[in-house]
């Protein structure tokens, strides 16, 4: 048997975002250096043939200082237990890696200049292609070898699949599974794939949360070749874990009850991770309000008051914090009524519409012009601690949040005038 463990991106360099500002003293203990070291232990107590990194190992091109010591050193205790250790070039290291593989002798970059190289680690065999300039818009595919044991072969490739127009070595399914290969270990998507099935193909995902929106289990993977087929196991080991979490408010009589609802769901989260093998040092809480709520009105400022007074605590051996407390709740008016209606309570409950359907077709619209201004606002030098990267669910949440609030506190207001 011959067996890798497989990691995906790493992005040496990096700090963590989205942390408490308690934590912040702790940032590199949660980080890629962490992340690394954990993995590098992992590979050596299970006495594995080969480590493969799948591109975006280091964050920055200037990053050599910052990611030369952690890497050499993990290279190194990998090296002394007889693991070798192979790398591909991505978008974020295309010209730092070539430079560390330089510097590390036992560093193996396999692809550099964008020509595909293959590489025996015992029974198996490992192609891979880097990133020759920081982007590609041809799939490195169109120039995959022939493959005279494709039941043993590992492409090991970081690229943006089924995105045509990318920038960043765009390849298609049908290419990678047509391809002579037993497996594909992708870099690049940060969100991992199912890699269980009996032919392996798919993205590695981030070996630990770079910002919040990374939610779930994250890790490198156990690859095994058995003889006669390839086997992947995910390997949970990230120091800093982020999950969504939903609080169902529909049973709490007022606010006071909200701090208490969370520290419960909060205990059973913590009872789910501490199953696994391995214990992350910190877990961050995207909370996430559901139910049909009582105290509706009083709810945006009990939610604001829960994210910022709430204190970091310690269940099962780990540190959990809340990060973010988004109100999902099922407003106690009827929207389709109200948007039928020409006044402002009209206006709102009519977006509020289209953001619940994606296929409306101002629902792009609204995100769009909601990412703009809160771009503009993250840039200020007051945010700049926070993840400057919105994605459509943080957009879709604040504006859902804060349309749901103003248009109860609207129809308040007019009941009160009446």
């Amino acid at each position: 048997m011959t067996t890798l463990l497989a990691v995906g991106d790493l992005h040496l360099g990096r700090i963590p975002s989205a942390l408490h500002p308690d934590l912040l003293a702790r940032a590199s203990e949660l980080g890629p250096e962490a992340a690394w070291s954990r993995a590098v232990t992992e590979a050596i107590d299970r006495q594995v043939d080969g480590v493969v990194l799948a591109g975006d190992v280091v964050e920055r091109s200037r990053d050599v200082l910052v990611a030369y010591g952690d890497l050499k050193s993990g290279i190194d205790k990998l090296t002394t237990a007889g693991i070798r250790v192979l790398a591909v070039a991505g978008n974020h290291d295309t010209l730092v890696l070539p430079r560390l593989a330089q510097e590390i002798p036992d560093l193996d970059l396999l692809g550099a200049n964008g020509r595909w190289q293959e590489k025996r680690v015992g029974k198996l065999i490992i192609a891979g292609w880097s990133f020759p300039r920081p982007q590609v818009r041809s799939s490195p595919l169109k120039d995959f070898p022939r493959m005279a044991e494709p039941e043993r072969v590992i492409g090991l490739l970081h690229c943006d699949r089924d995105q045509a127009d990318s920038p960043y070595a765009p390849v298609s399914s049908a290419d990678l599974e047509a391809a002579p290969t037993a497996a594909w270990l992708l870099g690049h998507i940060h969100q991992p794939d199912d890699l269980s099935g009996p032919r392996p193909i798919g993205y590695l995902g981030s070996v630990t949360a770079l910002r919040a929106s990374e939610t779930g289990p994250r890790g490198p993977w156990l690859v095994r070749w058995t003889g006669t087929a390839i086997e992947a196991q995910h390997i949970p080991l990230a120091p800093l874990r982020f999950e969504a979490v939903a609080v169902d408010v529909s049973d709490l009589e007022g606010p006071g009850q909200l701090a208490e609802a969370v520290l419960g769901r909060g205990r059973d989260l913590a009872r789910q991770v501490a199953a696994g093998e391995r214990l992350p040092e910190v877990v961050g809480m995207r909370i996430v309000l559901t139910g049909r709520c009582r105290f509706e009105r009083e709810l945006p400022a009990a939610a604001a008051e829960l994210l910022n007074e709430s204190r970091p605590w310690k269940e099962r051996g780990m540190v959990l914090f809340v990060q973010k407390v988004s109100i999902e709740t099922e407003i106690n008016l009827d929207l389709e009524e109200l948007a039928r209606q020409s006044d402002p309570c009209g206006l709102l409950a009519r977006r509020l519409l289209i953001l619940r359907d994606r296929q409306q077709p101002d629902y792009r619209r609204l995100l769009d012009q909601a990412r703009i201004k809160l771009g503009r606002i993250s840039g200020l030098r007051e945010f700049q601690a926070l993840d400057p990267e919105l994605d459509d669910a943080d957009v879709h949440d604040w504006l859902q949040r804060a349309g749901q609030r103003a248009l109860v506190e609207l129809v308040a207001q007019r009941r009160s005038e009446r």
